[in-house]
C-alpha cells in the first residue's frame, strides 16, 4: 500500500520569516508585505501630539541662553545658583574745591570794623534804598548830637577791590580826605572811588576809615589810631 504524501501548506509552517524589503522604485514607493510575514521596520519618529501608538516620547529641552540672574541646572542635575549682573563701578565724584573768599575793601567806623561784601548805609536813622540790586544793604547808625549827619546820609559799597562813596544828597555834604592829597567836599548826591587809606567825614566828629582789600582784620583786632585831621 503506497501513501502519497500531503503537501506542505504555508499555514503549517510556525516559523517566522523575515524577508528583505524590496527597493522601491521612487521615494514614496513601498512594497506591501505578504499578508502572513512578519516585516520588521525602522521606528520612524513622531510628534508627541499624534503619536498614533500611545508612546511618551520625550526630547531633550531646548538650551537657552544662560542669564546671570536666573537659577539653573546643570548636565550632572547639581542646582546652580549664579548672582545678579554687576553692573560698572560708579566713578567717585571729584572732590570739590572750595569756593575761594573774594577780596573786598574794609572800612573802619568807631570802633568797628566792616567789611563790604555788601553795601553799607551810613546815617544818623538809616534806611534801604527804595530800588536795592544785589545784597541788601547793612545799615548802620551814627550819633549826632548837632544835626550834621543826615538820616541817611551815605551808601559805601565796593566794585571789586575799590571802595566807592556814594553821597544821599545829605544836607551838610561829606569830606573826603585822600591820603597824599588835599582834602575837597563831595557835592550832593555825587559818587566817588577812594583808595586806601582815605578819610570820609560826615559830621560831628563821624570819621569812615578805608582798609586795604588785602588786610585780614576782624572786628576786635586792634588798629592803629585814625589819621590825624588837620
Amino acid at each position: 500500500m503506497t501513501m502519497e504524501a500531503e503537501p506542505v501548506r504555508e499555514d503549517d509552517v510556525d516559523d517566522t520569516v523575515v524577508r528583505p524589503r524590496p527597493v522601491p522604485h521612487r521615494d514614496d514607493d513601498r512594497s506591501a508585505p505578504g499578508p502572513d510575514d512578519t516585516v520588521v521596520r525602522p521606528r520612524t519618529s513622531v510628534s508627541v501630539d499624534g503619536d498614533p501608538f500611545g508612546d511618551t516620547v520625550i526630547r531633550p529641552r531646548a538650551r537657552t541662553a544662560p542669564t546671570l540672574d536666573t537659577v539653573a541646572a546643570d548636565a550632572s542635575g547639581d542646582t546652580v545658583v549664579r548672582g545678579a549682573s554687576v553692573g560698572p563701578v560708579p566713578a567717585a565724584p571729584a572732590p570739590t574745591v572750595g569756593t575761594a573768599r573774594a577780596r573786598v575793601p574794609s572800612i573802619r567806623l568807631g570802633g568797628r570794623v566792616l567789611r563790604l561784601d555788601r553795601p553799607v548805609v551810613v546815617g544818623r536813622r538809616p534806611a534801604s534804598p527804595r530800588v536795592v540790586t544785589g545784597a541788601e544793604p547793612l545799615l548802620i547808625a551814627v550819633s549826632s548830637p548837632n544835626g550834621e549827619v543826615s538820616s541817611s546820609h551815605l551808601l559805601v559799597h565796593a566794585e571789586g577791590e575799590a571802595a566807592v562813596v556814594d553821597d544821599l544828597r545829605s544836607t551838610n555834604g561829606t569830606v573826603v580826605r585822600p591820603p597824599g592829597a588835599a582834602p575837597f567836599r563831595m557835592a550832593s548826591g555825587a559818587s566817588v572811588v577812594v583808595l586806601t587809606g582815605t578819610v570820609v567825614e560826615i559830621g560831628d566828629g563821624n570819621v569812615i576809615e578805608f582798609l586795604s582789600p588785602h588786610l585780614r582784620v576782624g572786628p576786635d583786632d586792634v588798629l592803629p589810631p585814625f589819621p590825624s585831621v588837620p
